[in-house]
């Protein structure tokens, strides 16, 4: 039981940090982008492709670089597709569908590169990028990667909610999404804080991506797929928009599938996961944490 408490903890805190970011766009900016996944693999390809180029490279290295990278395809996103859109669509409702359009494509087209540089196949990493070391507490089996993972999330958490609560571009987004005329008539620059969001989700989606392949030892060009829907769970379990909500959601989501998995039917678990995204459409649409941000 213990075991697989710790199991479910690093793999909530995955997570967490995926679906963090996708909520945040979503309530501040109202952008559902549907690349987030492809975002965060390409995080884990970065490192592959940094150790199968670069024997030897520290993960020093390796994950200050993929969260670069992801951040800067996060804001070429946001220059190339997500900015022309908002200026030229009529309405929120066109906005809101040329959006989604377009954040598939941008997904299949990374999926597809990706696809080209593995060849198609499932790529590991080399072992000595971490050396994943085990120890037992209390006659639990815990690897130091489940501690960095589980630590990070944690840090990032709680570095998120700060900004949203006492920064000052934190509540000129949250200013945005309740009334965004009204945010532009005291100063908000749309442009600037769109970019700086975008960016700072793909970073953070492109960390989540590196430390899940290197505790996995896999790289997969659809690895973000799955994850994006357990995100979408995360959200709509949550409510858009709520840091502590979306973590403990995680959480949540993550220890019912490993309950499922270890004392049930494991190929049951996804449906585990649709059956609670009806269940909250059905009995509390707005989430547990309620409505978060109202757009106006």
């Amino acid at each position: 039981m213990a075991q697989n408490l710790v199991n479910a903890l690093s793999l909530g805190a995955i997570y967490a940090l995926f679906a963090m970011g996708l909520s945040i766009a979503w309530a501040g900016l109202n952008v559902l982008n549907l690349a987030h996944g492809a975002i965060f693999m390409v995080g884990a390809l970065t490192a592959w492709l940094m150790t199968d180029s670069f024997p030897g490279v520290s993960f020093i290295l390796v994950l200050p670089a993929a969260v670069v990278v992801c951040g800067l395809i996060a804001l070429l996103m946001e220059l190339l597709v997500f900015r022309p859109i908002r200026r030229r669509a009529v309405d929120e409702h066109q906005r809101t569908l040329t959006t989604v359009i377009a954040t598939v494509a941008t997904a299949a087209l990374l999926v597809a590169a990706a696809e080209q540089l593995t060849g198609g196949q499932p790529r590991g990493l080399p072992e000595g990028l971490f050396s994943v070391q085990t120890f037992r507490v209390a006659g639990v089996q815990v690897s130091d990667i489940q501690l960095v993972i589980i630590a990070v999330a944690v840090l990032a958490s709680a570095g998120i909610a700060w900004f949203l609560t006492r920064s000052r571009q934190g509540r000129a987004l949250r200013a945005l999404s309740f009334d965004r005329d009204t945010a532009k008539l005291t100063g908000v620059s749309v442009d600037r804080l769109s970019a700086l969001t975008i960016t700072a989700t793909g970073a953070v989606a492109g960390l989540a991506g590196v430390l899940l392949a290197v505790q996995v030892n896999a790289v997969d060009a659809t690895m973000g797929e799955s994850l994006l829907f357990k995100a979408f769970a995360v959200i709509i379990i949550a409510g858009v928009g709520s840091i502590g909500a979306t973590v403990l959601a995680a959480v949540a989501l993550a220890v019912i599938e490993t309950a499922v998995v270890a004392y049930w039917v494991s190929d049951l678990r996804d449906v585990v996961v649709f059956g609670l995204i009806i269940a909250f459409l059905l009995v509390r649409p707005q989430g547990i944490a309620g409505r978060g941000w109202q757009r106006a």
